[in-house]
């Protein structure tokens, strides 16, 4: 009988033990898991930005075009030179 109770007591304890085992080993499987994906999420969203910016500073500038040509009647010119290194300085 007390062998029984100390048996019983045993196999309790040992399935709880590989269950709470069987529980970590899960759980940090899907923390990877989260990990990887939250990365992904990370580097889509800087290229969402990248993307975002680009397209404001491109719709700026054509409405900026739009309205020179129409209302001042200006053109933009590509032989203008903005920025200039000086060689000396090299």
């Amino acid at each position: 009988m007390k062998k029984q109770k100390i048996l019983l007591i045993v196999m309790i304890i040992l399935s709880v033990w590989s269950f709470y085992g069987y529980l970590i080993r899960k759980i940090s499987l899907l923390e990877k898991e989260n990990k990887g994906i939250a990365k992904n999420i990370k580097n889509l969203e800087k290229e969402k930005n990248d993307k975002l910016y680009e397209y404001d500073s491109l719709m700026d500038l054509s409405k900026i075009e739009k309205e020179m040509n129409s209302k001042k009647n200006m053109a933009i010119s590509g032989d203008i030179n903005f920025f200039r290194i000086k060689k000396d300085s090299l």
